[in-house]
């Protein structure tokens, strides 16, 4: 049951009558229920078809560098190689990932590269897709699936994790919301080992009594999660993989991607460090859990949090990429995807994501307006920007009334 909401499982069920129906028949709800159901078919399959056609573009007509990296990395962590090294004969750049994450892979570096890819591929949008049904009843997940759907494929046809890490951030949520603490900790945690943003999720708690056992199992996840390489690999190897893995990681530190930091550093032309943007960043987040704690108990306000932390993880990340947008954008549509009735200004907003962030990788913006004016300016994350403000600027208010 969900805290001061009286709601099981996490999902909000409508106590508004149905509308009238111009037939007699006593079950008239049994047509859109039929609909709903017609439509999460299609739309499963729309994702299906998604996981095939990545394989096969990444996976059968050419071997994708990324996957080659991953699976590379799980058999240099068996051999005792260092993971952060050059390896130009094998794949082109460095593994970046946490040397668990080498070996959470290594199921998917053993079978044959397109059989490894497809699996690889379903897990990620199965998570997602699964993940959304957690917060959000078959209607609206529907709305958000479709919304999402884009920046999954984009993600699925990179071969990156960033649908996984979407879907952990809100196994996370989920799990703290039906008191499985134990639960929602390891997914943080296993979030952290592949990008380190998901350990925002462990914020969740703050709306929740038991805050000490989330402490205690978040600890213990992550020193066994940390250790867990040693199940093929010597201690003292294991610290010299994560010496390696510090040092590539502070080359990247100053890197600013498709983030806030970006966007200061383009419209003031100064080369502050990123720490200090993203810790301002973090106390905004938080900043209104902790102080409206009156509305703690509102399941509305809990998970429009959600849709911040989800925004928060992109928008903040200095190595966000586009493929990486499909965290962001899951934010957005559950938030779009919970509002019961949408204003003007809810339309403006998602219809500008839509157009300036969602297609502004695809084929339908042109070539010349994306090499000329997003690339160069990182104008995608700019819709994102905006809409994190503003849920912020809904988490302060008295009542979230109509805002999911």
């Amino acid at each position: 049951m969900l805290g001061g909401t009286g709601l099981a499982f996490g999902v909000v069920r409508s106590t508004r009558p149905s509308a009238m129906s111009d037939s007699p028949q006593p079950n008239s709800s049994a047509a859109p229920r039929d609909r709903t159901r017609a439509l999460a078919a299609a739309i499963a399959a729309l994702w299906v078809l998604a996981i095939i056609g990545a394989t096969v573009q990444q996976g059968v007509l050419h071997q994708n560098n990324n996957f080659l990296i991953f699976r590379a990395a799980s058999g240099h962590l068996l051999h005792d190689q260092d993971l952060y090294a050059a390896y130009p004969a094998l794949h082109f750049d460095y593994y970046k990932y946490s040397p668990t994450f080498a070996l959470l892979f290594l199921p998917f570096a053993l079978p044959p590269f397109w059989l490894a890819m497809l699996l690889w591929n379903a897990l990620n949008a199965a998570a997602l897709y699964f993940a959304l049904g957690t917060v959000l009843p078959l209607r609206k997940a529907n709305i958000a699936r479709a919304i999402v759907f884009l920046d999954m494929l984009g993600s699925l046809q990179n071969v990156q994790s960033n649908a996984l890490v979407a879907a952990l951030i809100i196994f996370t949520f989920a799990a703290y919301e039906r008191r499985h603490t134990v639960l929602g900790s390891a997914a943080a945690t296993v979030g952290a080992v592949i990008k380190i943003f998901p350990l925002a999720g462990v914020s969740f708690a703050l709306f929740h009594r038991r805050k000490v056992r989330v402490a205690v199992a978040l600890v213990v996840s992550a020193v066994v999660l940390a250790a867990l390489p040693l199940l093929v690999t010597s201690p003292s190897v294991l610290r010299m993989q994560y010496a390696s893995w510090k040092a590539i990681s502070a080359l990247d530190a100053q890197t600013r991607g498709f983030s806030v930091m970006e966007m200061i550093h383009l419209l003031t032309r100064t080369d502050w460090p990123n720490w200090p943007i993203q810790l301002l960043g973090a106390i905004a987040l938080v900043a209104p859990v902790i102080v409206r704690r009156a509305r703690h108990g509102e399941w509305s306000l809990r998970r429009l949090y959600l849709c911040s932390v989800l925004l928060f993880c992109l928008i903040f990340n200095h190595k966000a990429e586009s493929p990486a947008f499909v965290i962001g954008v899951a934010g957005v549509a559950i938030w779009f995807a919970a509002l019961e009735q949408r204003s003007w200004w809810e339309w403006a907003l998602f219809i500008g994501i839509v157009l300036f962030t969602i297609l502004a990788s695809s084929d339908a913006m042109p070539r010349v307006v994306q090499r000329e004016l997003f690339d160069p300016y990182r104008l995608k994350v700019v819709p994102l920007i905006v809409m994190w403000v503003e849920v912020q600027r809904r988490l302060w208010r008295d009542t979230v009334n109509r805002e999911p």
